[in-house]
């Protein structure tokens, strides 16, 4: 990646993203799996270029996709699973690079150490995790920002709007908010390459977790030692989850281990409204007496509660078997556009939801089932927040480490167990007295709304403008 203007980084983009757009137009305009398209095998091949593309194009477009990859209101299934498989194409860093970036803060972190082993634990676009020791004994990771990769990233990220902006003047529709997909992008970068916002993460969810006891934790941070571009935290010896890591828990504490996470997942979900993006069987360390280790807080998810206190209603009136209940619901979450289809909707919900619930235990993923939800909302013209799409994708990958622990964990179940504590909070919630003033507000702001809505209702009824939809599937009371 040398080219440091716009235009060159333009010409770059061209090159690396031809071969996927000249297969995009042969298929009729099958960008991103929307609209006609042909075969399976073609659809593929199309993902496979766009992937290949991306790592080509360095870190930032290596992010946009793994960001499309949990949108399935914006791609095919197709083309999510092969972004899914995105991996960065970057060397490590130099030896020279590695001692440049800890001597540029030697005040806070080189003065500590010891010892740093050249070679990396770990490599990424954006940073890398060397194993280092303190003058004190103590073992520690490092995670090291590559360096000159902040200008690289503010280069692409301008190139992006540009695109996006020229983009929205040549599609016209509102579903496919491309605008708001970059600003999540550009803002969880941007907070991904200042690793003191890891290291406050770390602290934060160390204090959230610490109520489901010594079994699931994060990895200790050395505050005082961790500056933008370098973090210190503790070296943590484990097994990842997906590499056999679940043959150290003992089977007699599976079932709760399993439980135990789902539970700490649900209360970052819909309690503490910040949560882990990213939970796969890879950021999950098993130690040697069977604890967890929930590893790379670089990008977490920060959920509205109207958003939350919505899903929430999703996934209880699925587990009493209203479709109607989930339909409107998720409309709570989601806001129609002007090609809305909300009868459209409700029914594919109906045909939807059966299917899932005739499902055994063992396939029955929560996360797919929300993800499902998206992609038939935004087909019906319903515009979620993209914050929805990143709960789906992390509660699918939840799901899916769950289930290591514990093949026959009822996940939906356990969300029912986990009632009782949400129910707790939201109580707890409503007796602050800055909620309830900020419920009373609401209230009287909303009264004084109402004459004006009765004027605009009577005004587009005199000049023939108003427009009345009958729900049909409505329940008769």
């Amino acid at each position: 990646m040398s080219a440091a203007t716009v235009p060159g980084r333009m010409r770059e983009i061209a090159a690396a993203l031809g071969p996927f757009a000249k297969r995009a137009v042969l298929a009729r305009g099958a960008v991103f799996g929307l609209g006609p398209k042909g075969g399976a095998g073609d659809e593929l091949a199309r993902a496979e270029l766009l992937r290949g593309g991306f790592e080509r194009l360095g870190p930032v477009f290596v992010k946009l996709g793994q960001l499309l990859s949990t949108r399935p209101d914006i791609v095919s299934p197709t083309m999510m699973t092969c972004l899914q498989q995105l991996q960065s194409r970057v060397a490590p860093m130099t030896r020279a690079d590695v001692d440049a970036a800890l001597a540029e803060h030697a005040r806070e972190v080189g003065d500590a150490l010891e010892w740093v082993d050249p070679k990396p634990l770990a490599s990424a676009s954006l940073a890398q995790v060397h194993q280092g020791r303190l003058r004190d004994g103590r073992d520690v990771a490092l995670k090291i920002r590559r360096r000159d990769v902040t200008s690289q990233v503010d280069l692409d990220l301008q190139v992006l709007d540009l695109l996006a902006r020229a983009a929205d003047r040549l599609i016209d529709d509102d579903v496919y908010d491309l605008r708001t997909t970059l600003e999540e992008l550009a803002q969880a970068l941007r907070e991904e390459l200042d690793l003191r916002s890891e290291a406050e993460n770390l602290v934060v969810f160390a204090r959230n977790l610490a109520k489901w006891g010594p079994g699931l934790r994060v990895p200790e941070v050395h505050e005082e030692l961790t500056t933008a571009s370098v973090l210190v935290m503790e070296l943590v010896r484990g097994v990842p989850l997906g590499d056999g890591g679940a043959a150290r828990i003992g089977r007699g504490r599976r079932a709760d281990l399993a439980r135990t996470l789902s539970h700490a997942y649900f209360q970052m979900f819909f309690v503490d409204g910040l949560f882990h993006a990213d939970p796969h069987p890879g950021n999950l360390l098993v130690e040697e007496d069977g604890s967890l280790v929930l590893l790379d807080f670089g990008m977490v998810g920060r959920i509205e509660r109207q958003v939350s206190d919505n899903l929430v209603r999703v996934l209880l009136n699925f587990q009493l078997k209203d479709s109607h209940g989930v339909a409107h619901a998720f409309l709570d979450i989601g806001k129609p556009t002007a090609r809305a289809d909300e009868i459209g909707w409700i029914m594919d919900v109906r045909r939807l939801l059966p299917r899932y619930h005739g499902m055994r235990l063992e396939r029955l993923n929560v996360g797919t089932l929300l993800i499902d939800l998206l992609s038939n909302a935004a087909r019906n013209g319903i515009q979620a927040p993209p914050i929805v799409a990143l709960v789906c994708k992390s509660l699918a990958n939840m799901d899916g480490s769950a289930r290591l622990i514990d093949p026959g964990i009822d996940v939906i179940g356990t969300f029912g167990s986990f009632l009782p504590v949400l129910l707790e909070a939201h109580a707890r919630r409503v007796a602050s007295i800055e909620d309830a003033a900020k419920m009373a507000l609401d209230v009287y702001i909303g009264t004084q709304r109402i004459p004006f809505q009765i004027a605009a209702i009577l005004e587009k009824a005199a000049t023939g403008r108003l427009r009345i939809v009958v729900d049909p599937l409505q329940r008769h009371r």
